[in-house]
């Protein structure tokens, strides 16, 4: 069936058709895959349908309208920041407030273009911050920093923060007491002199010297904490005599003994007439030396304490002859001195028969300065070696220890002393050959304190 021919737009004359011929002459139905072919007149072929032919409503989106469209987009976007978020001045967008709102209402106006925001033109409360109050802040801020220091920490004197304790307060404890009984020793103040006795007390010594030229104490000072010391007389005047002294209450003293640190020999004295150092041990509260007699010069005193010193007192046997007395032993012999040494003896020396026998004396330790019996014996043929002890002044013996004696060869044998001290306790030594004539023999024994 063939078309009517269109014509676009004054010609055109609606057409109904249910199916259609193809180019090949076959029937095309109608169908939304194979809509019905319109042809445009005055020309050939198919004319294909485009906007631009097309009678569009008022307004609607043409190329035209697309360009100034992405114009306008693209102007917008420049105005905007690139991401969200807080953003410097120069970067943000400028805003005009409201001139009947106190609050922070904002109305922007001609959008895009750029309103000046300035604090000339807002409505600020009275006191509110604003260039001249600024500068004064700046002002006060620059004063308080120039009063801190750079950096925190402990800093010298000179760069520290001056502070000042109350004018009440009489030390770093507001309710701090003093123990009683405790001074401050001389020339000392406050905290500093306090931690200074401290110090000097812990000390290993104090020193304290004085010159006198007359009958006066020329050093005295606390002997709390010491053990003793020692006084230095570096001038001891013309025909002078120094007293040494110690007290407990500082009130009454009596003499303290001194040595001549010079004299290996000396003995204790209590007064001094030359120079040099005399040392001392005392556990008094209080020591001083003082001149006694005076006739004419300078006496000069140093005087060094000591928290330990060795002993200063007795008498010094070191290069001198003096002696300690005599010791007498009882025995055969008497030891004088003060070495206790043992007392020996040869019991015998004549070879024995074979089987033969030899018993030495009956000893006793009568003044029980003896600890040990002992034996010795030598012998060419074999043999035993015995020690006996009685406790009836020998009326019977009893044997309290026995060695076997090699041909050629010695045996030693000690018991230690027991028994009554006295006459009753003997001990004595014996020796029986074997079955061989003896040719040498030697046979002793002894007493021995150890």
């Amino acid at each position: 069936m063939p078309n009517p021919p269109v014509t676009f737009p004054a010609l055109f004359t609606p057409a109904n058709a249910v199916a259609f011929t193809n180019v090949d002459g076959t029937a095309q139905t109608v169908s939304v895959d194979a809509p019905l072919p319109v042809a445009i007149s005055g020309s050939v072929g198919t004319q294909a349908i485009s906007a631009a032919s097309l009678p569009l409503p008022t307004g609607a989106a043409t190329a035209a309208n697309q360009t100034a469209t992405n114009t306008s987009l693209a102007t917008i976007s420049g105005q905007l920041p690139a991401t969200l978020g807080q953003k410097p001045m120069a970067q943000s967008l400028p805003v005009t407030l409201a001139s009947d709102t106190a609050a922070l209402g904002v109305t922007v106006s001609n959008f895009p273009a750029t309103q000046t925001v300035s604090a000339a033109s807002l409505p600020l409360p009275a006191g509110a911050a604003n260039a001249a109050n600024q500068t004064a802040t700046n002002t006060s801020l620059a004063t308080i920093s120039g009063q801190l220091p750079a950096s925190i920490g402990t800093r010298a004197s000179a760069a520290s923060l001056s502070v000042s304790l109350a004018s009440d307060t009489a030390n770093l404890e507001p309710a701090a007491v003093a123990i009683t009984g405790t001074t401050m020793p001389s020339g000392g103040t406050g905290l500093t002199g306090w931690l200074s006795a401290i110090y000097r007390s812990c000390s290993e010594g104090a020193t304290l010297s004085g010159s006198v030229t007359s009958a006066a104490v020329v050093v005295s000072t606390s002997n709390n904490l010491y053990m003793g010391g020692s006084f230095h007389v570096t001038s001891a005047g013309t025909t002078c005599t120094i007293t040494y002294e110690q007290s407990n209450d500082g009130t009454n003293w009596v003499t303290l003994p001194v040595l001549s640190a010079a004299s290996p020999t000396a003995a204790p004295a209590t007064t001094s007439t030359a120079t040099g150092i005399y040392s001392y041990v005392s556990s008094a509260a209080f020591v001083r030396a003082r001149v006694s007699t005076f006739t004419s010069g300078t006496v000069s005193v140093v005087l060094s304490q000591k928290q330990q010193v060795a002993p200063a007192t007795g008498i010094s046997l070191a290069a001198g002859s003096s002696g300690i007395g005599s010791v007498s032993v009882i025995g055969t012999t008497t030891v004088s001195g003060n070495v206790n040494t043992g007392t020996g003896f040869t019991d015998s020396t004549a070879a024995l028969a074979a089987a033969g026998t030899f018993t030495g004396t009956g000893r006793a330790n009568s003044a029980g300065q003896y600890a040990f019996f002992n034996a010795t014996a030598f012998a060419d043929q074999a043999g035993t070696l015995f020690i006996d002890q009685s406790l009836d002044t020998g009326a019977t013996y009893q044997a309290v220890a026995s060695q076997v004696v090699a041909a050629g060869g010695a045996a030693n044998l000690s018991v230690r002393m027991c028994g009554t001290v006295g006459t009753a306790t003997l001990y004595r030594v014996r020796y029986v050959n074997g079955a061989t004539l003896q040719s040498t023999f030697r046979l002793s024994s002894s007493f021995s304190a150890s």
